[in-house]
């Protein structure tokens, strides 16, 4: 096989990160692998040693208008660790990629939130379906899909009614989130087929692909087109920020290791909250 960029990454993914990473970390990978392909850039047909680093710069700077600086920056990495590998196998005398850099121009990608009368459409979409108390669960602790995943009866203190997060996107130390009642009325109804609590219909641990499912049959269901697990922890987020939240407490329980991030990221309300509130200056008036 020639050591093509093309070639080279297709193999660095099977053998270097699919047996060693975690899968939605191999997804994420595949998936900015494709949309480099889908862009065609010249340096894909190259082989390993004979391309430079201005000429994927450039590549990357040209995609500013259409992905967002999180999309780019998933490319960036499969770009440099690829790299990075095929030095070490010698297949390149150095490291002819250094750091890449995302173009200032591209977009931030913003997550909505649902707003709350989007959210009582989904609840009442989510009890219609047999997975939808995953959904729920969701909505009523603000989790990860990968943490719901990996969550397991161990992992549950049905006296203290709280569930320990060990299986985390950031290097948060383990936490514990209380469950409200609606939340902990969830887990303490389930069946235990192993060693998991939650499983799909064929009593086997939910996956990403399941609760991808998911989500696709609540946007059928609801009309709300930009439902994804994400969003559900948005929500999560913006209901107790509406109902004055401490901002500690919010980033312990989503998980974030810098108040900052959650501040930037999840201190949004919507629009009729914000009327509300705004009215209250009237009301004292």
């Amino acid at each position: 096989m020639q050591n093509t960029v093309n070639n080279w990454l297709d193999e660095w993914l099977e053998v270097y990160v699919k047996p060693c990473k975690k899968e939605k970390t191999y997804r994420c990978y595949d998936d900015a692998i494709k949309r480099i392909r889908r862009q065609g850039p010249e340096f894909l047909y190259k082989m390993v040693n004979e391309v430079h680093e201005l000429e994927v710069q450039i590549f990357i700077n040209s995609l500013a208008s259409k992905y967002a600086k999180s999309t780019l920056n998933d490319m960036r990495v499969v770009i440099n660790q690829s790299f990075l590998i095929a030095t070490r196998n010698r297949y390149c005398d150095v490291n002819p990629i250094g750091k890449l850099s995302i173009p200032k121009e591209a977009s931030q990608k913003n997550v909505r939130a649902l707003t709350q009368s989007e959210q009582v459409k989904v609840e009442q979409a989510a009890k219609r379906d047999m997975l939808g108390y995953i959904v729920l669960f969701f909505l009523y602790t603000g989790i990860r899909s990968s943490e719901l995943c990996s969550l397991k009866w161990e992992d549950y203190n049905s006296d203290k009614e709280s569930i320990r997060i060990i299986e985390s996107k950031t290097r948060a130390e383990v936490r514990t989130i209380p469950l409200i009642p609606e939340a902990n009325n969830i887990i303490s109804s389930l069946p235990h087929y192993n060693d998991y609590i939650f499983n799909s219909t064929r009593k086997s641990p939910v996956t990403e692909s399941v609760l991808k499912r998911l989500y696709q049959r609540m946007r059928r269901e609801t009309g709300i087109d930009f439902l994804t697990n994400h969003v559900y922890r948005h929500s999560f987020a913006t209901r107790l920020i509406e109902n004055g939240v401490d901002y500690k407490a919010l980033s312990v329980l989503l998980g974030h290791t810098d108040i900052a991030f959650t501040l930037r990221q999840y201190t949004t309300a919507e629009d009729n909250f914000l009327k509300q509130q705004i009215y209250l200056l009237h009301k004292s008036a």
